[in-house]
């Protein structure tokens, strides 16, 4: 399987095309060099159209199967085609230019094996509060929050990059802080390979929807002292509860999607 570049991108979709257009809208200003893959999970909205639009490889389903078996897909494609990385991204989010070369950046001078990247407070959710880039950047916070300043954010970072290098503080893992990662978007070299769950599963099926980048955080990365590490040099913007908003006008199905089905 022949592949163009050494990262692949996938996307996962359900719905909400007018996220996935921005979205795609962000990556045709990237130079940063990567394979894009769409998974999506049965839309009825123009969705596919939209992919073909683009010009981006979409895979499709005979069934609606979940958030986890999307990422399983992208990961069997990762895997089997032999990329260096492996990006797994919400379709609500805007990509600026020179935020994916930032992670790429931290695999090739540290030992780690999942990378996340800086987002807004109301982009991460109370969870996961690390990403936040107020946190880091806080005089970028008054900008940060909308969507037209995405690449301008990213751009005022990497200005006073040197600095964090000349303090010693560019990249940080803590693990009492980094009890969970938000799942919107996260990066993977091909030592994540060493924790699958089968031969073509990294993410447990019994999670269907969400929760997933949690228990992979807990059971499989920290017991192995493989920390996840937040680059705080690299910034994504992430709408927040676009893509579980089909599934939440639905209380009972969000409660099965939710929580799955624990004897799988």
């Amino acid at each position: 399987m022949a592949i163009l570049n050494k990262t692949l991108l996938v996307i996962t979709t359900y719905n909400e095309s007018e996220y996935t257009k921005l979205c795609f809208d962000s990556l045709k200003n990237l130079k940063d060099k990567i394979d894009v893959l769409v998974v999506d999970d049965c839309s009825t909205d123009d969705t596919v159209d939209l992919c073909n639009e683009y010009g981006y490889e979409v895979i499709t389903k005979d069934e609606g199967k979940g958030l986890t078996d999307s990422w399983n897909l992208g990961y069997n494609r990762f895997k089997k085609a032999k990329y260096e990385y492996f990006i797994i991204a919400n379709n609500d989010i805007l990509i600026p230019n020179g935020a994916i070369s930032e992670l790429e950046s931290t695999f090739e001078k540290w030992h780690f094996s999942l990378v996340v990247p800086l987002s807004t407070t109301l982009g991460v959710g109370h969870n996961a509060q690390f990403q936040s880039i107020e946190l880091f950047f806080n005089g970028l916070a008054p900008t940060c929050n909308h969507p037209n300043n995405y690449q301008d954010t990213q751009d005022k970072i990497l200005e006073i990059k040197s600095n964090l290098i000349d303090n010693n503080n560019l990249y940080q893992v803590d693990p009492l802080r980094m009890k969970m990662f938000n799942g919107f978007f996260f990066m993977m070299n091909r030592n994540i390979i060493n924790y699958e769950q089968s031969d073509t599963q990294l993410f447990k099926p019994k999670y269907i929807m969400t929760k997933n980048e949690d228990i992979f955080n807990w059971d499989n990365l920290i017991p192995n002292n493989d920390f996840p590490a937040v680059c705080k040099t690299s910034f994504v913007f992430h709408y927040k509860g676009v893509t579980t908003k089909g599934d939440l006008r639905n209380n009972d199905k969000w409660k099965e999607t939710r929580f799955g089905n624990e004897n799988n």
